[in-house]
């Protein structure tokens, strides 16, 4: 039975992976699924969701670049970065923005189902 009131917001130029967390959690939560980070700040500037799964590695404005427009916005959203492209430099950024975890693709379905469950129960 999906939880009405939570939201998990996917973002990720990738549609395998959109339709991965499909998958892994649509029966269970309401995803919004979006597919670049212009979409990303647009919606997460209205509908402040408690959990975003966000991809690093996009065409501008990049999976960075969005932690930091939600940040300075003061959107308190908590973030797990996923992504392929492991590079301490883009941990370390993530991390001064308050993150909550970083995943590496291919994702762990026990590991992301697991996320969802405490950040939203």
């Amino acid at each position: 039975m999906k939880n009405s009131k939570e939201s998990i917001f996917v973002v990720d130029d990738d549609q395998g992976i959109l339709d991965s967390f499909d998958a892994m959690l649509g029966d269970e939560y309401n995803l919004v699924m979006v597919d670049n980070g212009t979409k990303a700040i647009e919606l997460l500037g209205k509908e402040k969701p408690r959990l975003l799964f966000l991809d690093i590695k996009m065409p501008s404005p990049n999976g960075l670049e969005v932690l930091k427009n939600i940040r300075k916005s003061g959107i308190s959203t908590v973030v797990v970065i996923v992504t392929a492209l492991v590079q301490d430099s883009y941990l370390e950024i993530a991390e001064q923005y308050g993150i909550y975890r970083y995943l590496n693709k291919p994702l762990d379905v026990d590991e992301v189902e697991d996320i969802a469950r405490r950040v939203l129960h």
